[in-house]
């Protein structure tokens, strides 16, 4: 298996398991040293924060990828094959430009000085790494819905009318 389609196949999923893995290392570690040795992590409540953040929209991104996000289907179950194949299309399409109007209003909003300039209380990391994880999370599901709307145009096509 090559570099590049391990990374297809796999990229969302490692990188969501280790941010869960270190939000959990961290959270238990606070808890213990709370209870234990009756001090606790100035920074561990601000760090598991934006691991938590950028765990979510990687996740969002993992979701697009395995097809598990949560939808309704009750008209589209009522269609027959292509009809059902061609509402998905259309919706990919709607949700691919939800993901870029969502991504360029997001870099527009780290991009403004009042953002740029801040950082967070406890670690002191610029803000706008926490911000940046939802563009990044919608074009890393940008292009796993392009892949789902590829696929979707594929099976039209060998469907028949």
């Amino acid at each position: 298996m090559s570099g590049f389609k391990w990374l297809d196949q796999n990229a969302e999923k490692a990188l969501a398991s280790l941010l869960l893995a270190a939000i959990v290392v961290l959270i238990s570690s606070n808890v213990i040293m709370r209870y234990v040795m009756n001090a606790s992590l100035s920074w561990g409540e601000e760090l598991t924060l934006w691991l938590f953040v950028w765990f979510v929209w990687i996740g969002v991104s993992y979701a697009f990828h395995t097809g598990n996000h949560v939808r309704i289907t009750v008209l589209r179950d009522l269609l027959g094959n292509r009809a059902m194949l061609i509402v998905d299309a259309v919706v990919a399409v709607l949700v691919l430009g939800f993901l870029a109007l969502l991504t360029i209003e997001c870099v527009k909003l780290i991009r403004m000085p009042v953002v740029a300039s801040q950082s967070s209380v406890v670690l002191g990391l610029p803000i706008p790494i926490l911000y940046s994880s939802a563009p990044v999370g919608a074009s890393l599901s940008a292009i796993r819905v392009v892949q789902h709307l590829l696929r979707t145009l594929r099976l039209i096509a060998q469907t028949k009318a």
